[in-house]
């Protein structure tokens, strides 16, 4: 059986309540995040999927959507659209810093 779930399913496994089934897991695997590089890799690989051929985020947008998901795809799919969104908004060609924080507001 394999036992998925958020990063807190490590800390509920450590309750009390949850120590008889904690100790019968016998491999534990905890996905980490993507570095920057990944992240530019995913982003420009969404963009080509939707005809896009250049890249709309600039490095610092880059920067602050791989912080601000921790690396996460999950997040990033989040963060990266609804920058795109206020970038927009703004009439900017390209999706900047600023914009990362404003699409982390709306969102979560």
């Amino acid at each position: 059986m394999i036992l998925a779930g958020q990063n807190n399913l490590i800390d509920t496994l450590s309750f009390r309540s949850s120590q008889p089934l904690a100790s019968r897991i016998g491999a534990k695997s905890h996905l980490e995040g993507v570095d920057l590089n990944g992240m530019e890799n995913y982003l420009n690989h969404h963009l080509a999927i939707t005809g896009v051929d250049q890249m709309l985020f600039d490095p610092t947008a880059l920067t602050a959507i791989n912080q601000g998901s921790g690396g996460l795809f999950r997040k990033a799919n989040h963060l990266a659209p609804g920058a795109l969104i206020a970038a927009a908004n703004s009439k900017s060609q390209t999706v900047s810093s600023e914009y990362v924080p404003l699409a982390a507001t709306e969102i979560f």
